[in-house]
Formats: C-alpha cells, sequence, structure tokens
C-alpha cells in the first residue's frame, strides 16, 4: 500500500490538524482592508502563547417562519448575523508580555483588538532562495473586544488563563500562501 499524500488520512480525504494553530493579536486601527494587508501585520502582531484551546468561530442569522392560513404556503426570512464569543483557553504565563498582555490590557482599558487565527496549512515553499515575502496557513481575522478573563487555578493541574472575545466583526478568511522569493 502506497504512503498516505501530506495532508490526507489515507483515504484521500483532506484534513487539518488543530495542533500547530497561532492566534495572533493585532492592534485595533491596523489597516487590515486586504489579504496582503493582513498578512503584513500578522507578522508584525503578538502570538498569545501556548493556546490550549479556541472553541468556534461561529457566525449564525436568524430566521422567521411566516405561514398562511388560507393555504399550506410557508416563507423564511432571514434576520442579521449575530456572532458568537470565542474563549481563548491558555497556560498562564505571566511573562507573556505580547499576547496575554495584550489581551490583558485590552480587558482593562476597555479596547478593542483585531485576532487573526492561523491554520497550520502553510504550502510548502517554491521559494528555492531567499524568502523576501513569508507565507502563511490560513486566516480567518475579526474585531473583537475582551469582554472576560479568568485564571483557573485547581488541584493537580496548570494554571490556566481564559480570555473570552465577543467577536464584533465579519470573521474574515484569506486562503493559505507560500513563501515567496
Amino acid at each position: 500500500m502506497a504512503a498516505p499524500k501530506a495532508g490526507t488520512t489515507g483515504t484521500g480525504i483532506k484534513l487539518i490538524n488543530s495542533q500547530g494553530v497561532q492566534v495572533v493579536v493585532i492592534p485595533d486601527g491596523t489597516d487590515i482592508s486586504d489579504c496582503d494587508k493582513l498578512a503584513t501585520a500578522y507578522t508584525s502582531g503578538k502570538n498569545v502563547g501556548c493556546l490550549q484551546s479556541l472553541g468556534d468561530l461561529a457566525e449564525t442569522r436568524s430566521s422567521t417562519e411566516y405561514k398562511c392560513l388560507s393555504s399550506n404556503e410557508s416563507v423564511k426570512a432571514l434576520g442579521g448575523i449575530s456572532r458568537g464569543s470565542l474563549e481563548i483557553g491558555l497556560l498562564l504565563n505571566p511573562d507573556d508580555v505580547l499576547g496575554q498582555k495584550e489581551l490583558k490590557d485590552a480587558f482593562t482599558n476597555n479596547t478593542p483588538v483585531i485576532i487573526a487565527v492561523e491554520l497550520p496549512n502553510k504550502p510548502a515553499s517554491t521559494a528555492g532562495g531567499t524568502v523576501t515575502t513569508p507565507g502563511h496557513g490560513t486566516l480567518y481575522y475579526f474585531n473583537a473586544v475582551v469582554s472576560g478573563v479568568t485564571t483557573t487555578i485547581a488541584m493537580d493541574a496548570a494554571i490556566t488563563y481564559t480570555a473570552t472575545l465577543d467577536i464584533s466583526s465579519a470573521i474574515k478568511e484569506c486562503p493559505a500562501v507560500a513563501d515567496k522569493p
């Protein structure tokens, strides 16, 4: 039997493992109007260290069904989009003056942040020489406010830190890009 191709389960089904996901905090007001600008902002953002869990990047739309008394006809109307909350679970690191501090400061100062989530599906480099433009995995990005922070201390466990982010913009996606010379 031939060895499975990278990124497949051996059955030809593509999958992306969660191991290697990165979360980066980008200062509010940074220009992320397109994928190239986001990629630049991402490289200068602050990585949130030792991610334990991320949760769901969720957008939902309510719907209301209207039925006719005079027939069996019905129609549905769609409402506005609601965006969920995201709980970023981390191993507490008081020395993480980058990502964890950014989240703590955003909560304390009531300031919004831009969050970028990078999946570990960066394509193989085709640069063949000096890389001038670093590639990245698929990027999801959105504006958020930090609505809660929790430090959990439990018996026989590591101390964890959780930041609750309320997503306050559309969740946008940029495709994975290989390194470029």
